[in-house]
């Protein structure tokens, strides 16, 4: 939610109470001023907000302050970007030109961005635990040459060729996965090896083969599967005992059989005729 503050300054108050200061690159010497002496370690560089310089180079006199960056252009250079090594969260698109060493950021535990051959050194970030990649493309389809991201706990990809999750296994600490847009996801079998995950969501992933594999972790407590392959039955929900909710939104269940969602707290689907209740039962079931 964005506020106008004292000056005219803009701020974005994000649902965990987090303070983002919008820097507005018109009038860089104030703006500087005011985020030292309001201890703000977040900042927006966004044009649609005020910040119109070519470059990240105004703000240059905050990177021994500045923790988290979010970049939402991707019409700036980044030149200057690498001054800033105390980082821990960066959002950051690819501007088609510019190369990003995150190597340069040793103490990176959050990065969203997009995946190209201009982001190097993904394999240094070892302290990362949120990561987010838009168009993540692979040679092998799958995860085999992805690096092992040790304290890596919530992967999200937005547009990526991937066939299979194989190698995902390496992030021995995932507890949480977001697939969007995985056209060619047919096989997710490698999840079997990560009992960590209790989180898993997949959309618009329409050739996913082998739902059954979720039966295989233990910990899952949420699944949304919406707009994705058609599933042969969820029978598989009776061997997750701490599931707590379940959307399969647009995703078909072929069997229709539906009693194996009764007992958990949210389900969420639309309802198709060959379906054995309707979404509506098990609202009144929550709430009787």
């Amino acid at each position: 939610m964005i506020q106008t503050i004292e000056h005219g300054f803009k701020i974005d108050l994000d649902i965990k109470g987090k303070n983002r200061f919008i820097f507005d690159s018109s009038r860089p010497e104030l703006s500087i001023e005011f985020v030292k002496k309001q201890g703000y370690k977040s900042l927006i560089i966004n044009p649609f907000y005020g910040f119109l310089a070519d470059d990240l180079t105004c703000i240059i006199p905050l990177k021994d302050q500045v923790e988290e960056l979010i970049v939402g252009s991707d019409k700036i250079s980044y030149k200057g970007l690498l001054e800033f090594s105390k980082l821990k969260t960066l959002g950051i698109p690819d501007n088609g030109k510019d190369v990003v060493e995150l190597s340069s950021f040793p103490n990176l535990e959050v990065l969203t961005c997009t995946y190209s051959n201009r982001l190097l050194g993904l394999e240094t970030c070892q302290k990362l635990s949120g990561l987010t990649l838009t168009s993540f493309k692979s040679k092998t389809k799958n995860f085999l040459d992805f690096p092992d991201l040790g304290s890596l706990s919530e992967l999200k990809l937005y547009k990526t060729d991937i066939s299979s999750l194989q190698g995902i296994e390496k992030q021995d600490n995932l507890m949480c996965l977001e697939i969007y847009s995985a056209p060619k996801l047919e096989f997710i079998n490698a999840l079997s090896k990560l009992k960590s995950i209790n989180d898993f969501r997949v959309e618009k992933c329409k050739n996913i083969k082998d739902y059954e594999t979720l039966a295989e972790l233990p910990n899952l407590k949420k699944i949304i599967l919406c707009e994705s392959g058609e599933i042969r039955s969820l029978e598989f929900l009776k061997l997750l005992k701490s599931l707590e909710f379940i959307s399969f939104w647009g995703t078909n269940v072929l069997d229709g059989n539906l009693t194996y969602c009764e007992g958990i707290t949210y389900v969420g689907f639309d309802n198709k005729k060959h379906y054995s209740h309707k979404a509506e039962q098990f609202k009144k079931m929550l709430y009787k």
